[in-house]
């Protein structure tokens, strides 16, 4: 008997020591919550009527308006201080590899639990032919770039989920520039 009682005061000594370790490790992490990729359901609904209009009989305008729902699938996990870039993609009549951004819209995101936020993009209207005199873009996808208030790339979506693999190259297109299928910068005059 006079063994196990010399052992408590160890075993106690010990768990007294992991606890304290234990609270100061995690006093000095902060509490890791789901991932905005794992947390929030991103999709996109996109309009993108072509109509004749122009000078030929074939040539035609489209107005692309896209709207963005992000919602926030956690039940306890709010986003504050993210914010969104919104790409409008358009794809050339002349090379079917050269895409070009016909629009670009910033979102200041803040998703409280459970709770969904809607954007609409501002329009985007785009001339094109695709026949003989071929000219102009006409639409072709979106690519959706989150950073979290550190600047930090937290997701990529695409329409293409190749280009979404691009991430450091998503963040960095620009409206009026035109890419390759790698998210690539290419130099055109000519479009």
């Amino acid at each position: 008997m006079h063994a196990t009682t010399r052992r408590l005061p160890t075993i106690f000594a010990f768990l007294s020591i992991t606890l304290a370790w234990g609270s100061l490790a995690s006093a000095q992490e902060p509490a890791k919550g789901t991932p905005f990729d794992k947390g929030v359901r991103i999709s996109v609904l996109a309009s993108k009527p072509a109509r004749i209009k122009g000078g030929d009989w074939d040539d035609k305008m489209q107005k692309i308006l896209l709207t963005v729902k992000f919602e926030n699938k956690d039940m306890r996990q709010a986003y504050e201080g993210y914010s969104a870039t919104v790409s409008v993609l358009g794809q050339s009549t002349v090379d079917r590899k050269l895409k070009k951004v016909l629009g670009q819209d910033q979102v200041d995101l803040t998703l409280a639990p459970n709770q969904t936020v809607e954007h609409v993009c501002d329009p985007v209207t785009t001339r094109f032919d695709k026949n003989g005199l071929k000219f102009g873009f006409f639409y072709d996808g979106w690519i959706i770039v989150v950073k979290d208030k550190q600047g930090k790339i937290v997701q990529v979506r695409a329409t293409s989920e190749s280009m979404a693999k691009f991430t450091e190259l998503a963040a960095k297109i620009q409206v009026g520039k035109c890419y390759d299928a790698q998210l690539k910068l290419v130099d055109r005059d000519d479009e």
